[in-house]
């Protein structure tokens, strides 16, 4: 059976088409920020010292979650971003950093997308059990017409952008943290 010259191309066409609504996939080294401008590193108990423990949160996690940074990339994003700031060790730091991503929103479509990324950070001292960091940070990331045409890929660069700039205001409290003089461990 041969198909018309006609049928093909609109067969080919339609391929193609849905072809540009997948999403690009999200890349954990664009959720890198840039550190340039930040004050000076952190205190010394903190320079590469601070291990990524478990990073929970990302898609399925809650109905708040619609978009597709799961719990693995931010985890690379995350340690690649302490490592980058000076902070981040090898195994068996004496700071481990759990988070969990609380939210990241998906808007339905538009010109300019905003969407804010809302992670939880706890920062354990390994030697004493002591919690050293805890707390919640919010920041926005948007994309416009002018970055990309398609809705997704906007979402993509909006959510890239959210996370990073989360990242940094991370980075920033880190360096903010008093030094901590190695204590005995805990019995």
């Amino acid at each position: 059976m041969r198909v018309p010259a006609p049928t093909f191309a609109a067969f080919v066409v339609m391929l193609a088409l849905l072809g540009a609504c997948a999403a690009p996939p999200v890349r954990p080294s664009a959720m890198v920020p840039d550190l340039a401008g930040l004050p000076p590193g952190p205190a010394p108990a903190y320079r590469q010292s601070i291990v990524v423990g478990p990073v929970s949160g990302g898609p399925g996690a809650s109905a708040l979650w619609t978009a597709a940074i799961d719990a693995a990339q931010f985890q690379a994003a995350l340690g690649r971003t302490l490592q980058a700031g000076g902070l981040g060790g090898i195994d068996g730091g004496r700071f481990r950093l759990d988070a969990t991503l609380v939210k990241l929103e998906k808007p339905f479509a538009g010109y300019g997308m905003t969407v804010e990324a809302v992670v939880a950070y706890r920062m354990t001292d390994t030697v004493t059990g002591a919690v050293v960091y805890d707390a919640s940070l919010a920041t926005p990331g948007s994309a416009t017409l002018d970055d990309a045409i398609d809705n997704n890929t906007r979402l993509v660069l909006a959510n890239e952008r959210a996370v990073q700039a989360n990242l940094r205001r991370l980075v920033e409290a880190l360096y903010a943290l008093p030094d901590r003089p190695l204590a005995s461990p805990r019995r």
